[in-house]
């Protein structure tokens, strides 16, 4: 009941991320039982139906990172200390949220089982395919029926990822609210945000160079026509791309951590100071969905790449146009969470500068520099990403 009331209750971006949890989940759903129907269609070759089973880690792995943006956008802080009040401590709380972000996937999950079961229809040659309402996407299917067990085992992946996820994240929020030493955390918070850039950085270029690699060595019997998507998604060259786009994600806080000390670098004004300042705050906050928002942005820009360039890029079928389109809403749905915490976090100083009667144009100042040196930092790798990504060859 506890649950339900919370659930109701919610504000409308808290609401907005539990729709979107409940279409993420019916999309990896619909990708995993997708995968599950060429392991049965190819019983000879279970190994085949491996790499588009292990590309829906991905899917999965955003939709519980949705799940963890949905746990930190509510109960927000007035209801948490009510909750606190009424025995929910940092046990049980953790318990609460995971149900309310687990409940969601639970109902995509069975979407997808019942779009599977209901949707199915016979394409042009005769083969299942799963049709999804309103949509040209048809998803193919094996002859034989799917084992309920080995579907119900995959569905059941989704909600227990994302309930520990969100556990997880309500758990830290809770845990962050404790004493640091405050002349260690500062030292301490550099030395970590500078190792993480070294790593993400040397992980996007060794994806770089091993994109390279495989576009150079790829075999002349090979370049003799466009690869087909299976293919690419087994090459090094998917390998490197997905190397890169893990380097930038591993760098954003550290990315944006820094433009905020280059802004408070010298003798800066006091524009230039609050914005630094902020910029440095909220860099674990908002630093990793503004990174996968650039990662996404560097893959379209890869995609127009490929469409101007003489040879293209294979088409990526309906799973990885579902797949494409799902991780994208939700890095979408947890740039917005992350934004919205931000602001938030921005209300106490706000209400300060209006005390000390700071004008209106001070402020859209402070807004206007943190905007474009994030836009500038973020679009820098994304570019560089996007236009020195290797395409394959043929």
């Amino acid at each position: 009941m506890l649950t339900l009331r919370l659930t109701l209750g919610a504000p409308p971006l808290a609401q907005l991320l539990r729709l979107l949890l409940v279409f993420a989940s019916a999309g990896v759903g619909l990708l995993l039982l997708t995968a599950l129907s060429r392991a049965v269609e190819h019983p000879a070759r279970p190994a085949g139906a491996l790499p588009g089973l292990l590309w829906c880690l991905i899917p999965l792995a955003v939709t519980a990172h949705l799940a963890a943006a949905l746990a930190e956008a509510e109960p927000g802080a007035p209801l948490r200390s009510g909750l606190d009040a009424a025995g929910l401590g940092p046990v049980r709380l953790p318990l609460l949220v995971a149900r309310t972000a687990a409940i969601p996937c639970a109902v995509g999950g069975g979407l997808a089982l019942l779009i599977t079961v209901r949707g199915q229809g016979g394409a042009d040659d005769g083969a299942p395919v799963v049709r999804l309402p309103g949509a040209a996407v048809e998803l193919p299917l094996a002859q034989e029926a799917l084992p309920l067990p080995a579907a119900l085992t995959l569905l059941t992946a989704v909600p227990l990822l994302a309930a520990l996820a969100a556990a997880r994240a309500a758990r830290t929020g809770t845990a962050a609210t404790g004493a640091t030493p405050c002349g260690q955390a500062p030292n301490r918070r550099r030395l970590t945000g500078t190792a993480a850039l070294t790593a993400g950085l040397v992980l996007a270029a060794a994806g770089l160079l091993l994109a390279a690699y495989a576009v150079r060595h790829t075999p002349e019997t090979a370049r003799t026509g466009t690869p087909r998507p299976a293919e690419l998604a087994s090459s090094p060259l998917a390998a490197g791309w997905l190397l890169t786009a893990l380097g930038l994600v591993l760098a954003g806080p550290a990315l944006t951590s820094l433009a905020g000390r280059l802004l408070t670098a010298g003798r800066p004004g006091a524009v230039r100071l609050l914005a630094g300042r902020a910029l440095a705050r909220e860099s674990a906050l908002a630093g990793r969905p503004l990174a996968a928002l650039g990662v996404v942005g560097a893959a379209a820009l890869v995609a127009v790449r490929a469409r101007l360039a003489e040879t293209e890029l294979p088409a990526p079928g309906p799973a990885g146009t579902l797949a494409a389109a799902l991780v994208a809403c939700c890095v979408g749905g947890v740039t917005l969470a992350a934004m919205a915490r931000a602001r938030h976090s921005r209300a106490p100083l706000a209400v300060l500068l209006e005390r000390l009667g700071a004008s209106r144009g001070t402020r859209r100042a402070v807004a206007a520099v943190r905007v474009a040196v994030v836009a500038a930092v973020f679009a820098t790798p994304m570019l560089v990403a996007g236009l020195l990504a290797p395409l394959p060859t043929r």
